[in-house]
């Protein structure tokens, strides 16, 4: 018999994960209202393209109670047009809106924004500051959004035109999911999950699109009790899970699904809640769990490992701290061997097309784990349970520690990333230390500006 989950309060729990980012200072964005005069026009560089602005609607009073369908974004370069956004709702007790699969939850009213809403676009579909002159016709009011990159002092604008009918809307969508196959598709990469955990990462756009690049993702642990009488082993076959929840639009695709870890016939681990968020470009997995007990009370000894078995990315240059980079051929050399116990949080994967980058956040409480990087390669070796011999590569993290952790809420998080090939992985992961800020105000009708 599976484990109960309750709606009132795991997934109250959960819902904080989702904001979990605006611990880790990763991409946050903010959102304040701000009146100002005339303004230079320009847009953001592509140092910023897949950056994801977050408007949190409180700071919108003026379009509390509108409904989705009166909303158009728009942006001005040569011309103004309309650029994807979406609406990602939060019910009364503040919880993401995930309204197909199971179990769903609801707004009420659903499809109108409401102070606790959250407006999203892409950073790099900004483009200059207008009149309103120049902006197209028929809207009721306009609400101009400034944003800026305070490390290069460069801003962008876009409009949300409040129409009395139906908007225009941009018929782009950035991401899709199919719940089905359980298949989520961005810009560059696409990702598919099997009993819980990802089995399946396709590059788009590359040789061999289509393809399926990775075994699956790697959970091994080991941990002793009964005072090292007995060692208990279990993999990510001994995952089990819940039914998924879902909500996507055309900036991202929110995924959520329960699962938990059988230890023995009496004993499991506490539900974890695994979410995806996938964006065009990245993708954030944070992983929630509550203990009501200092593990070391039971079990001493804990090691997990979390890492990505690909099938066959030779040729490829993996990367990580210190400006280590080895190339992927298959053979366990001293410089890789030495890569494997490196204390690190994220890593990089150089193929001729695009770049994979991944990095690991860790909740204050669960900061003595000390993760290490995790590295292995062969064409032969097995690592059972997998669906393919061999490793090229085997990357991820070994935490331990765990004795040192203590009852309560904890998470963890790896955010991966598809970078363009040109990109330099230095400057995005300073970059990645910047967050965007948002400025928003209610311009007054037939209000005009200069620009330069």
């Amino acid at each position: 018999m599976r484990p109960r989950l309750s709606l009132s309060s795991n997934f109250c729990r959960v819902d904080a994960s989702i904001r979990w980012r605006r611990a880790a200072s990763v991409i946050t964005t903010v959102g304040t209202l701000w009146m100002h005069g005339p303004t230079q026009a320009q847009s953001l560089p592509s140092r910023q393209f897949w950056q994801v602005v977050r408007l949190e609607a409180d700071v919108l009073p003026w379009l509390h109670g509108v409904a989705e369908r009166q909303l158009s974004v728009v942006a001005c370069r040569s011309t103004c047009a309309p650029i994807p956004w979406q609406l990602d709702e939060r019910d009364p007790d503040g919880r993401f809106v995930l309204d197909h699969g199971e179990p769903t939850n609801f707004d009420d009213p659903p499809g109108v924004v409401d102070a606790n809403d959250l407006i999203l676009f892409m950073a790099s579909d900004s483009g200059r500051a207008v009149p309103q002159s120049l902006l197209p016709a028929g809207f009721v009011g306009v609400t101009e959004v400034e944003i800026s990159d305070p490390d290069i002092h460069v801003r962008g604008w876009v409009y949300l035109l409040q129409y009395p009918h139906d908007a225009p809307r941009s018929a782009t969508s950035y991401v899709a999911y199919d719940p089905a196959a359980d298949r989520l598709t961005g810009a560059r990469v696409a990702l598919g999950f099997e009993r819980g955990t990802p089995r399946w990462l396709a590059l788009i756009g590359t040789e061999g699109s289509g393809a399926n690049r990775l075994d699956r993702m790697k959970v091994r642990a080991s941990a002793s009790f009964l005072w090292g009488l007995f060692t208990v082993r279990r993999t990510e076959d001994d995952v089990l899970t819940l039914p998924i929840a879902w909500h996507g639009g055309p900036i991202r695709v929110i995924r959520r699904q329960p699962f938990w870890i059988r230890l023995s016939w009496r004993w499991r681990t506490p539900i974890f809640m695994a979410d995806t968020l996938f964006y065009r470009d990245f993708a954030e997995m944070p992983v929630t769990l509550h203990l009501n007990f200092t593990p070391r009370l039971l079990f001493a000894n804990v090691a997990i490992r979390v890492s990505l078995d690909f099938r066959d990315l030779a040729g490829w240059e993996v990367e990580t701290i210190g400006d280590q980079r080895v190339r992927v051929n298959g053979e366990m050399t001293a410089d890789k061997r030495a890569l494997s116990h490196a204390a690190g949080r994220w890593f990089a994967l150089h193929g001729p097309d695009l770049t994979l980058v991944q990095a690991l956040t860790l909740s204050d409480s669960l900061s003595g784990l000390g993760p290490r990087i995790y590295y292995r390669e062969s064409r032969t070796v097995e690592d059972p349970p997998e669906s393919v011999a061999g490793a090229l590569p085997d990357i991820g993290y070994t935490l331990t520690g765990w004795d040192q952790v203590r009852s309560g809420d904890h998470w963890f998080a790896a955010t991966a990333y598809a970078l363009p090939r040109e990109r330099s992985v230095e400057e995005f992961l300073a970059a990645l230390g910047t967050s965007l800020h948002v400025e928003a105000r209610q311009m007054r009708a037939a209000e005009t500006r200069s620009t330069q």
